[in-house]
Parts: C-alpha cells; sequence; structure tokens
C-alpha cells in the first residue's frame, strides 16, 4: 500500500471514541428538536428511538434517561452562550455597543436547536440533581448581562436605570421567541435581533 494511500485510510477511520461522541451528539440533536418541536414532557425515549431508527435499549449506551438528554442540551447551549458572551464583556466596546451585541447573540441562538431548548423546555423539566447543576449557569448568564448594563451606566452610554429590571425585560422579550417565532419565516434570527437591539438601544439612551 502506497503512503498516499496510508493517510486516505487514516483519516477516513474514525475512532472508537469518535464514534460515540458523534452518535450521542445525533441523539441530542435529534432530542432537542423534538423537545422544541412537542414539548419535553410529550416526548418519549421510544418515539427518539423511532425517529433514529435504533432500539430504545441503545439509547441507553448513549445517554442515561430522558432527563440527562435535555440537561445535556442545555449545558451544551449555555456554555456556549457564556463563552460567547465573556468575549463581548472583554471587548473594547461602549456597555450600549455590548448589549446590543448580547442581544444579537441571544437570539441567534434560536437558530440552533440546543439553543432554543435554553427558553422552551428551559430547565424547569429537570430534578433536583441536574437543577443544581445547570442553575448556576443561568445565574451567571443573569449577572453577565447585569454587568453589561451596569458598565453601560459606568461610561454613561446608558441611562441610569435598574439593571436588574432591564435584564428581566430584555430576558423576557427574548425568550418569548420561542412562542411566535417561525424557523422558516419572514424574518431571520438576525433580523430580529437588530430590531430588539434597536428598541432597547433606544429605551435605554432616552
Amino acid at each position: 500500500m502506497s503512503k498516499a494511500n496510508k493517510t486516505r485510510w487514516g483519516k477516513t477511520i474514525q475512532s472508537k471514541d469518535v464514534q460515540h461522541d458523534l452518535k450521542r451528539t445525533a441523539i441530542l440533536k435529534t432530542a432537542a428538536r423534538l423537545f422544541n418541536q412537542n414539548g419535553f414532557r410529550e416526548t418519549s425515549l421510544n418515539e427518539l428511538a423511532k425517529e433514529l431508527q435504533v432500539t430504545k435499549p441503545t439509547l441507553y449506551y448513549y445517554i442515561e434517561n430522558k432527563e440527562d438528554i435535555l440537561f445535556q442540551c442545555l449545558l451544551t447551549a449555555i456554555t456556549q452562550m457564556l463563552e460567547q458572551t465573556a468575549t463581548i464583556q472583554n471587548a473594547d466596546l461602549t456597555g450600549l455597543e455590548k448589549l446590543s451585541r448580547f442581544i444579537n447573540l441571544f437570539t441567534s441562538m434560536f437558530d440552533d436547536e440546543f439553543g432554543r431548548c435554553l427558553s422552551r423546555p428551559g430547565p424547569d423539566p429537570l430534578s433536583n440533581n441536574y437543577l443544581q447543576q445547570i442553575d448556576p449557569l443561568y445565574q451567571q448568564l443573569d449577572a453577565a448581562m447585569r454587568d453589561i448594563i451596569n458598565s453601560g451606566i459606568a461610561d454613561k452610554s446608558i441611562r441610569n436605570c435598574n439593571p436588574k429590571i432591564i435584564a428581566f425585560t430584555i430576558f423576557g422579550a427574548i425568550n418569548w421567541m420561542t412562542k411566535w417565532y417561525q424557523v422558516d419565516g419572514e424574518m431571520t434570527t438576525h433580523e430580529v435581533a437588530d430590531e430588539m437591539a434597536k428598541l432597547f438601544v433606544h429605551g435605554l439612551t432616552g
């Protein structure tokens, strides 16, 4: 066998760990889509197995239970969100500019099945064991939003206001998108984000 053939062979063969991760990711993404479409409680592991064309026992090789699936979906989305939020916080921008970018970031999360899970179904269906692990991450996200607003008040790009109320209002408005936003609708998430950002920017500088 030539060296070139050996190279191509090496690139096409995946390790068992990689195969396991790919299959597990496929399970999580399919489950997230079903949770978003039908609801967490309304989606059974039997339905998930049927969608993936595997047996139900096969699922347990990759996940612990349905609750674990939702937890992993939420953990994936919120970890990515926090990492990107930290980049915004550290950017050389005014607080108002950071807030606008955060709104765009959070809204764009709804382009992704995992991201949509952050709002609906969200963490409410989880038991205390999982909630104790995921709640601090939601709190970090809320704290980051307030920090951005406070930085805007400090540099006077944002008028004096109550960061807690503003954060609740912005999160509420964006989370409500899961009730009306259609992925294949007339507006993209970025277009919606731009409109929301303009609305809040105008209100916070008036």
